[in-house]
């Protein structure tokens, strides 16, 4: 009786209720269950029980019930083709020649520089490590001995050579190929009526679509085989050994109930299986939506296999904004077309076999590089390349930067113009380096009132931001997730009732797949008995989609034979005079091409002379070989030979024409003798009466620049940097370097440039070049947030929201090329090795030295 009347007493003091009307009223538990009643899903769940309950639902088309829980891949199936039915009838990704542009440009950039890291000593040891290491399923019962083989580590190498140089120079085609659209007045608001008009630059731009949906599937490759060795996805695949002995992967459906329980998992698989019944686009947009409303799921990824899905995600990109022309009444005829192949792309074909052969090699230097380590000294890493080219040689008659056509770009020239402009970043010492980052405390619960006490000790509560889902899980998967906060794409809870649901969905499903071959895909002539059955059943619907579907276990990527090209067109493009040169006659083969090229040479090697005033036309009277045909056998890749950005595009000017034929090729002196007659030798261009005349003028014409507003642009003997480099004609002959007497405005420039940035943007800054400031000394990493900050007060901007690591940075100027970075995965801390590589990517990019930065701060 005690307690009673001394609670009473407690509830009839009126000091208390001023201190209980705020706060919210409601408190959200997150224990191990939702209760009942509370709608804590997350948005691609909502989305997803709305189309099936307006698809299957009694109550009327989308109305939102409790019906049984759905699984991971009946969500990704609704989500799916909710978003097929939407392309058919809104509006598609808009073409943009320019976003076309600086995917490409990164992309090739990116690709360029892993291989010039595969000739430095700095990188290469590291990168064959993470590569050997993405390759075979780690066991952690036993210690790892795959570089204890010679052999294996030196296929490894050779492997990713090819790979490596594949993949750049298809970029660098398709780099040449728009640039060229460009130039032929492809424009973003008249793209279908140009397509229309312009037979051969359609037939040039359904050439550039089919090259780059070549390219999604070698990126696609290339990310299934990093998913068969990934500790959380190995289980997914089963390998299996045709009659040639030619090994592939195909879906192990023992493992069908664990594929269906997780959404992720499910976007996973069709992913990495060839002829999804999605397009890649839309398996990518709902990869992305899983990704963001669940960040701690993408933990299972590692750094290989999320770099592979950034790069896929920027092909599947190119390829979405190429197709929305073709997606008009018109395209759909211009897909069936037929059109030839640009002679680049046959030239890469050829690159194929031959550096397939070179690549078998490998035996030639597995003792020079074993163990690994010892590829750390220049002069074996120097050795085993000379050792790759020697191999190349003699497949192809060509070292390897030449069978590839990647000569010239692969030590391409800075270029930084936006030092007129100002970085952001003023003088905020204060800055913590890095964008704002979300509080992360805790909401105090609210003060209940007095009266709403029963006596008993409260539930604990839980106010974190977590989601729960309707989705099934793997019973035991709880506990192995207990750290994700909530943020898993799985739940557990289901009933009795819920459990034999599933056994008898699963035993229907299981039974099926041992009647049938799942090696073999089904027969479209025959109807399909389970049809109906599918419908209702998520397991049946799994293993009747991946049925028959399977991919190549080789590392070494190449393009399919059977290829879904349309046949080849009758008559060559007119595009560019350089691709009309070296393209035969419609309907002949390969072989007949070259044959032609040299008859062709011989010929006109007789008549040099006759032709010598012909040379400014692009045909001839008699054929269609001009008389820029006079270059050496084996061409570099064909391009414009007018496009701004591409260095492999100059390459067709000297090597084209004829020295005597041509003044302006050779040296300066020469170039006041214009009008001397093309027949003359070289020898008589160069008297010390032409050699004082030219030294003249090139002296009135530099005083001549000084007067003019141009002190920006200046020529530096050490090295280039984002303040030198003279333009134009006269940089490439060496004039204007008198300009270097004016070091003291040059200095203010950079000066100025450096200088704008904060105290802690210069201090990353110098970190990140590695100056004799820099107080790590090179032996600390950077926070990701930290690199985007110092980017982004340089004047960069970047996408983040792609799925994988691929991140985009676009210079402030339009004239520099966009770079890409893959973002650190799981953890995204930059360590020393990559910080390392990002900083050469910048001062070989951009030409930014660590002399630069240094001027800011004395």
């Amino acid at each position: 009786m005690a307690p009673k009347a001394k609670s009473s007493a407690i509830v009839t003091r009126p000091a208390t209720r001023e201190l209980i009307s705020t706060g919210p009223k409601e408190i959200q538990k997150h224990h191990a269950k939702r209760e009942q009643g509370q709608f804590t899903r997350k948005p691609t769940t909502e989305r997803a029980l709305v189309l099936r309950n307006g698809k299957y639902g009694s109550q009327g088309t989308g109305e939102l019930i409790m019906v049984s829980k759905m699984t991971g891949r009946e969500k990704m199936d609704l989500l799916a083709e909710d978003l097929v039915e939407k392309a058919t009838k809104s509006l598609l990704t808009p073409f943009r020649m320019e976003l076309c542009i600086k995917l490409a440009e990164s992309q090739l950039g990116a690709t360029l520089d892993d291989i010039t890291n595969l000739k430095d000593t700095d990188f290469f040891y590291t990168t064959i490590e993470a590569e050997i290491k993405s390759r075979d399923a780690q066991d952690k019962r036993k210690p790892a001995d795959i570089f204890k083989n010679p052999s294996y580590a030196a296929q490894v190498v050779s492997d990713r050579i090819h790979n490596a140089y594949m993949l750049g120079s298809a970029w660098k085609i398709i780099v040449d190929t728009i640039y060229a659209l460009q130039e032929g007045g492809l424009a973003d608001e008249s793209v279908i009526l140009t397509l229309r008009r312009e037979s051969d630059l359609r037939s040039q731009y359904l050439a550039l679509y089919d090259l780059v949906n070549i390219l999604v599937d070698l990126s696609q490759r290339k990310f299934s085989l990093l998913a068969t060795t990934t500790p959380h996805y190995a289980k997914y695949f089963k390998e299996s050994t045709s009659e040639t002995g030619e090994k592939s992967f195909f879906f192990d459906w023992q493992e069908t109930r664990q594929a269906c329980y997780s959404f992720l998992d499910s976007i996973i698989v069709e992913l990495c299986f060839p002829e999804a019944p999605y397009p890649k686009a839309i398996l990518y947009q709902i990869l992305h939506d899983a990704v963001a409303e669940s960040p701690k799921e993408a933990k299972r990824f590692p750094q290989a296999l999320w770099d592979a899905v950034g790069d896929l995600s920027v092909a599947v990109q190119l390829q979405q904004i190429l197709e929305t022309p073709l997606l008009s009444p018109d395209g759909k005829e211009w897909k069936n077309e037929p059109r030839r192949m640009p002679p680049q792309y046959e030239q890469w074909l050829d690159a194929q076999l031959s550096s397939e052969l070179a690549s078998e090699k490998y035996a030639n230097f597995k003792d020079l590089i074993f163990p690994l380590n010892h590829t750390k000294k220049p002069d074996v890493l120097q050795t085993m390349w000379k050792t790759v080219n020697a191999n190349y040689k003699v497949a192809s008659g060509k070292d390897i930067d030449a069978l590839w056509g990647l000569t010239d770009v692969l030590n391409p020239t800075p270029h930084w113009h936006a030092y007129g402009v100002l970085p952001r970043g003023g003088n905020d010492d204060d800055d913590d380096g890095g964008p704002p980052v979300p509080s992360k405390k805790k909401k105090p619960l609210a003060i209940t009132f007095g009266d709403d006490s029963d006596g008993s000790m409260p539930e604990l509560q839980d106010v974190s931001d977590s989601d729960e889902t309707d989705e099934w899980t793997e019973p035991g998967e709880e506990d192995d997730d207990d750290d994700d906060g909530g943020d898993s794409d799985a739940e557990s809870g289901y009933d009795t009732d819920q459990e034999d649901e599933i056994r008898e969905l699963l035993r229907e499903a299981m039974d099926a797949a041992a009647e049938v071959n799942m090696h073999e895909r089904p027969d479209v002539s025959e109807p399909d008995s389970l049809l109906e059955a599918r419908k209702g059943n998520p397991f049946l619907k799994l293993l009747g989609s991946l049925r028959g579907r399977m991919f190549s276990k080789s590392s070494k990527l190449k393009t399919a034979t059977g290829s879904k090209i349309p046949p080849q067109a009758s008559k060559t493009s007119k595009t560019t005079a350089t691709a009309t040169a070296n393209k035969p006659k419609g309907g002949v083969t390969i072989e007949e091409v070259s044959d032609e090229d040299d008859v062709s040479q011989i010929k006109k090697k007789k008549k040099k002379k006759p032709k010598k005033k012909k040379k400014p036309t692009a045909t001839t009277a008699e054929g269609v070989t001009p008389a820029t045909d006079t270059a050496t056998p084996p061409p570099p890749s064909p391009a414009p030979a007018a496009s701004p950005p591409p260095a492999a595009k100059v390459e067709s000017k000297p090597k084209t024409t004829p020295l005597p034929a041509q003044p302006k090729t050779v040296s300066p002196p020469a170039k006041p003798k214009v009008a001397t007659a093309a027949s003359q030798s070289t020898a008589s261009f160069i008297p010390l009466e032409t050699v004082t005349i030219a030294q003249s003028a090139r002296s009135y014409l530099q005083s001549e620049q000084l007067d003019v507003p141009k002190a920006k642009t200046k020529t530096r003997s050490a090295q280039p940097s984002i303040f030198s480099s003279a333009k134009g004609l006269f940089g490439k002959m060496g004039i204007g370097k008198e300009v270097q007497q004016d070091a003291k405005a040059d200095k203010k420039q950079r000066r100025a440039w450096f200088g704008n940035l904060s105290k802690k943007t210069r201090t990353y800054m110098h970190q990140i070049l590695n100056t004799a400031e820099d107080e790590t000394k090179g032996t600390a990493g950077m926070k990701w947030e930290s690199f985007v900050k110092v980017l982004t007060d340089m004047g960069f901007t970047y996408d983040p929201t792609t799925a994988g690591s691929s991140v985009r940075f676009d210079p402030p100027d339009s004239r520099d090329h966009p770079i890409t970075f893959h973002k650190p995965h799981p953890d995204s801390t930059i360590d020393r090795i990559m910080l390392k590589k990002f900083s050469k990517r910048l001062r070989e990019h951009y030409g930014w030295s660590p002399d630069d930065i240094m001027i800011a701060d004395n």
